[in-house]
């Protein structure tokens, strides 16, 4: 009698346990994210071929965001990019806010962006400026005058900032030339803001954890009766 209640223990743990791995299939709160800027088309820039950091400053609104991934645009360079956002009024980098991009396809008439996602969403604060960065390749060239041009609520683009022209470093830092942009422009590097209607997904290694757990306790309950 006592391997019935047993059988059902077991059904009722691997009943739990296989509903925290079906969250292995659901999509990281990353991949929810909102592209901080868009556009549908932009003049392909070829009139400076030389290395450089390359980026642009931008402001946040009445309300803090949370970035969940950068990117860099689809220009058929296929390059590989380490993008960074930093504060502009301390010059400092923003905790976690770094990844290493590689663009696959695009080009001349592109307007898509490859994202890596962050480790963790950062935080950027509300009504602070910031700017973000890549290294500029030579002949990799840039994306301007963009037209159906987009921004996500409340973030404002302002001016292009730059730095180490003809030997940008292997991580980005804090550009300090600037000039204003080619409205909209230049791109380069972008970043996406995680959803704030969207729900939170546990990383597959609290899931481990937690599955772990409920089977080492059925486990021990069972061996008990």
């Amino acid at each position: 009698m006592k391997r019935i209640p047993g059988s059902l223990s077991t059904g009722r743990l691997f009943i739990a346990t296989g509903g925290l791995f079906l969250f292995f299939a659901a999509p990281s709160i990353h991949a929810n994210g909102i592209p901080a800027f868009s556009f549908t088309s932009a003049a392909f820039a070829t009139i400076d071929p030389d290395t450089a950091e390359l980026g642009y400053a931008f402001t946040t609104g009445s309300e803090a965001i949370l970035v969940g991934s950068l990117g860099y645009i689809n220009d058929g360079f296929n390059g590989t990019h380490v993008v960074e956002i930093f504060n502009m009024a301390t010059t400092e980098a923003v905790p976690g806010a770094i990844a290493t991009v590689t663009t696959v396809g695009g080009g001349p008439t592109g307007n898509t962006f490859t994202y890596s996602d962050l480790t963790a969403p950062a935080t950027l604060a509300a009504n602070t400026q910031y700017q973000i960065v890549s290294q500029f390749f030579r002949n990799e060239y840039y994306f301007c005058d963009a037209t159906g041009f987009t921004s996500y609520p409340g973030i404002t683009l302002d001016i292009a900032v730059f730095d180490d022209y003809g030997n940008p470093p292997a991580l980005p830092e804090f550009a300090t030339g600037t000039y204003a942009p080619t409205v909209p422009g230049d791109f380069g590097p972008n970043f996406t803001i995680v959803d704030p209607t969207s729900a939170a997904v546990p990383e597959p290694s609290s899931i481990c954890l937690v599955a772990s757990g409920l089977f080492t306790f059925g486990v021990t309950r069972l061996r008990r009766r």
